[in-house]
């Protein structure tokens, strides 16, 4: 599979462990019945969505550089990430980030270091790209971010983790995302050294502007998992991360023009934890996953839950999943979530709900890279991985399905 995506899925047999080193749902009265996958059709070409392009990945030739997408824009088009293979001794080689419309591919300068690094996750909102690149293949985390704008592509250093922290060995911030941005300003997860955690850790969300004019600053302490919306941010909270929280509560919460609102809350078993968390300008969605040692069981693995939530009118939508949602992936579009369950055990299908419907549809299967991307009315997921091939291939396409 393309090494960007497999490093980033790779990682989410070990989220579990992660949540639980850094630490029944009840539903609000307006919550729905909750919904199965076990009844999903299959997506259908033309039906259900128009095919746009398949980004296809080199990486079974004879250069070994993998071609993968790390996002879907609001145009259709991917920001995706070029991987050639180590050499010299080294596991990795420099990275470099790229956009793809149809079969037409754009290359961003290559941000050289003392280290070659590989492109870990990549946000985007309008003509703005926001990403983070890592010489480190393991659990330690030793990052630089950089911006870019589309048609002016000199990317600027937003953050470098060595220079805020002093150390490469920085754990991976709990949950399935770290950045974040709505095209002015750029957020990410930083975590620190805290004597208030048990774990020794913290995690709060920092905030800058994308053209690093201005002095970076903390948004809000005690979170995680940032994702964008118009003039800013929804975040998750739990005793991961705050320490004077119960450990049976979460919270979702949003920080908008300054003002910082409960969303919604719920509790948690003892060997639960948010997991993913993703949001549109209408529709909020969050994972709820359940680490191995849950007595919650579904066909031999844990299991966990999918909320789905109208913005306009705060009602949810519960789907249960046939894995235990620790690895997420997962997208809110306009008026449609997606997800799989990464590089997790269990249910390895990509699935898409209409959410004023409820109607899900099941996009394909692909153990060990369940995998989709989501922005707008546009979707990309990564396609089953040939016997003997190394890199997955990815569809983009136009959903509209009802």
């Amino acid at each position: 599979m393309n090494k960007t995506r497999s490093f980033r899925f790779g990682l989410i047999a070990l989220v579990g462990i992660l949540l639980a080193s850094f630490q029944g749902q009840s539903f609000a009265s307006n919550t729905n019945t909750a919904l199965s996958t076990k009844g999903a059709k299959p997506a259908g070409a033309g039906r259900d969505y128009t095919a746009l392009y398949t980004i296809v990945s080199p990486g079974n030739g004879k250069s070994g550089t993998s071609v993968g997408p790390l996002a879907i824009r609001k145009d259709g088009s991917a920001i995706i990430s070029s991987n050639p293979p180590g050499v010299h001794g080294n596991l990795l080689a420099q990275g470099q980030l790229g956009i793809q419309n149809g079969k037409s591919r754009t290359w961003f300068p290559i941000q050289s270091g003392s280290k070659p690094r590989q492109i870990f996750e990549a946000v985007a909102s309008g003509k703005s790209i926001f990403w983070g690149e890592t010489p480190n293949t393991d659990m330690a985390l030793d990052w630089s971010l950089f911006s870019a704008t589309v048609g002016q592509p000199v990317p600027k250093l937003i953050a470098d983790s060595f220079d805020l922290l002093k150390s490469t060995e920085i754990p991976w911030p709990p949950g399935m995302q770290m950045l974040a941005t709505d095209g002015s300003n750029v957020w990410w997860v930083m975590v620190y050294p805290t004597s208030k955690s048990q774990s020794g850790w913290g995690a709060r969300i920092m905030v800058r502007d994308i053209g690093a004019r201005k002095p970076m600053k903390i948004a809000v302490d005690r979170a995680m998992m940032p994702t964008a919306i118009a003039r800013g941010f929804v975040y998750a909270r739990s005793k991961d991360v705050d320490p004077s929280m119960k450990s049976n509560r979460y919270e979702i919460r949003l920080l908008k023009d300054g003002v910082d609102t409960l969303i919604s809350s719920g509790s948690l078993t003892k060997d639960q934890h948010i997991s993913s968390l993703c949001a549109s300008d209408t529709l909020l969605a969050w994972g709820v996953g359940a680490v191995s040692t849950s007595k919650v069981i579904l066909n031999g693995e844990p299991f966990g839950h999918l909320h789905v939530m109208t913005l306009a009118t705060k009602v949810q939508r519960i789907v249960s999943l046939g894995n235990s949602a620790l690895g997420l992936s997962l997208g809110c579009g306009t008026n449609f979530v997606a997800w799989g369950n990464g590089s997790g055990a269990g249910d390895a299908g990509q699935y898409v709900m209409n959410v004023p419907s409820g109607k899900i549809w099941k996009l394909g299967s692909n153990q060990g890279l369940s995998a989709v991307l989501v922005a707008g009315n546009y979707l990309g997921w990564a396609l089953p991985i040939p016997s003997g091939v190394q890199t997955a291939n990815w569809r983009v396409v136009k959903w509209h399905g009802v």
